[in-house]
């Protein structure tokens, strides 16, 4: 399964974090998947998370000691979920520190912070933290400014789009990585020229991160959103590729159908039966039961063949309203 995509749906949809170091651990570069979905929107925290019963203080040590790791970002989520007057002060602190780190985690704090109430969740201080993360935007540090970029994706602010713009622009991979992921929440003309350019960038990430804004965040329809998906479709990266192809097919571009119908078959990926959902076509109903009807029983499980299920009622539901 492409697990990238699942990755991705999945922290936008607030999976737990129990179930967001599972997956991670099974993907490269777990540690940066991690991190950075982490702070990608606001996750569930489980009962079973050592870090609830941690001060706030012990918290941030734990944050500064372990920075850029698995427990690391787990006592930042927590930090995130305290949203109070004392935490919110303590992001203050933090993010005017001399210290590049210490900045930073003042940032993740402020960029998903959020006040617990019984089950559910609310933004905590959102205007105070927006100030926070905009001027974050202009720090000397590198690892500071990701954070800002992390967080305003957060929490859009239409004052931030300008500097996104430019920094998406930067030498730096990772940052253009960073940018990619946020500029999918601002649906603004020069965000998605920035896409645009971000959608042939050298780097793999920043390509796919940047596809997947432009076909499946941003509700546009250009020509040149087309233009640049359909290209995507030739891409080296099967990642590349799938979002890509998904792009397409919510916007119904018959390409997309042309394109399953030549490689729909049994080794097909999510991506092609998310694309095939949103087709939803009749000539895609005969090469998905094919491929349902040669799968064993035991590949007649998990999320993969949730998936072709889904597609399959999509096309048969056509099929007979056609």
């Amino acid at each position: 399964m492409d697990r990238p995509r699942w990755f991705r749906l999945q922290a936008l949809h607030r999976v737990s974090v129990a179930q967001l170091d599972a997956l991670a651990n099974e993907l490269p570069d777990a540690s940066v998947w991690a991190g950075a979905l982490l702070a990608c929107e606001p996750m569930k925290r489980t009962s079973r998370n050592p870090s609830k019963k941690k001060s706030l203080q012990r918290l941030v040590r734990t944050a500064l000691r372990c920075w850029d790791t698995d427990k690391g970002w787990c006592a930042i989520a927590e930090l995130q979920m305290r949203g109070s007057p004392r935490t919110l002060a303590s992001a203050k602190r933090l993010a005017r520190s001399a210290s590049w780190r210490r900045r930073s985690l003042g940032l993740y704090i402020a960029s998903q912070l959020t006040q617990r109430k019984g089950a559910s969740s609310s933004e905590y201080a959102v205007e105070e933290t927006h100030k926070l993360l905009l001027d974050g935007l202009h720090d000397q540090h590198l690892d500071v400014v990701r954070a800002a970029v992390s967080g305003l994706g957060h929490r859009p602010h239409p004052s931030a789009l300008a500097d996104l713009v430019r920094w998406s622009a930067h030498p730096h991979t990772s940052l253009r990585w960073n940018v990619a992921v946020t500029l999918g929440r601002y649906e603004d003309p020069i965000a998605i020229e920035a896409l645009l350019r971000l959608a042939v960038d050298p780097d793999d990430a920043v390509r796919d991160w940047a596809t997947f804004g432009l076909g499946s965040l941003q509700s546009a329809d250009t020509p040149e959103i087309r233009a640049a998906l359909w290209r995507n479709l030739d891409d080296q990266d099967a990642d590349v590729r799938g979002e890509a192809l998904v792009g397409l097919a919510v916007r119904h571009d018959e390409r997309a159908v042309d394109h399953l119908v030549e490689h729909l078959g049994p080794q097909c990926l999510v991506y092609d039966l998310d694309a095939a959902q949103a087709l939803a076509v009749p000539r895609l109903l005969s090469p998905l039961q094919a491929i349902a009807g040669a799968l064993k029983d035991e590949d007649k499980e998990g999320y993969w063949f949730g998936r072709l299920q889904a597609a399959i009622e999509a096309c048969r539901t056509e099929s007979c309203d056609s």
